[in-house]
């Protein structure tokens, strides 16, 4: 009689283990998902960026070209304005949104990779629990 309440009491355990492993891995693959989706929209970030600094750098070359061409005082100055304007939004704003994205990226990469190894040994777990469920279920 002892021993079948021991052997109950093992399996509920069992079973209680199983499915709190199971309850974690969820947990994780749920995490998993807004992550993935979060390294999508920093990489749409860091191209839609990467976009804005090709277009400033066809109007920069389009402004030298320009002042070079121009005889004019006040066109100079005003393509060397705009000159200028494109240099600071390349340097002062489009880098630095690609450098802040890109720390992003390499740090969602490394809770991805957490929550992947968190997936993997709740699978582990499970596989092994399932093993002692039948074991003490003979």
């Amino acid at each position: 009689m002892e021993d079948k309440k021991d052997k109950s009491d093992r399996l509920r355990y069992l079973h209680g283990e199983k499915q709190r492993q199971e309850k974690r891995k969820n947990i994780y693959l749920e995490q998993l998902q807004e992550i993935k989706s979060l390294l999508e929209i920093n990489e749409k970030e860091i191209k839609y960026n990467e976009g804005w600094i090709k277009f400033h750098e066809d109007s920069i070359e389009e402004h030298k070209k320009h002042i070079q061409e121009t005889s004019d005082l006040d066109e100079k100055i005003e393509h060397e304005n705009k000159l200028k304007f494109h240099l600071e939004q390349i340097e002062e704003h489009h880098k630095k949104t690609i450098e802040y994205h890109k720390k992003e990226l390499d740090a969602i990469k490394r809770e991805a990779k957490l929550f992947e190894e968190g997936i993997k040994r709740c699978e582990e777990q499970v596989h092994f629990l399932n093993e002692k469920i039948r074991q003490n279920s003979d």
